[in-house]
């Protein structure tokens, strides 16, 4: 469902509106499980 730019507060451009999450979120996400796991096996 895309925004209106109607519906958007002053100031914030269409560009900014993402409908799906970023990949980089799911690279973050894996990074943060691997240290945790790496971690927690060389105690």
């Amino acid at each position: 469902m895309k925004k209106n730019k109607k519906d958007l507060p002053n100031g914030v451009p269409v560009e900014n509106i993402y409908e799906n999450t970023h990949i980089l979120l799911y690279v973050f996400y894996a990074i943060a499980v691997a240290s945790v796991v790496l971690l927690m096996v060389n105690q």
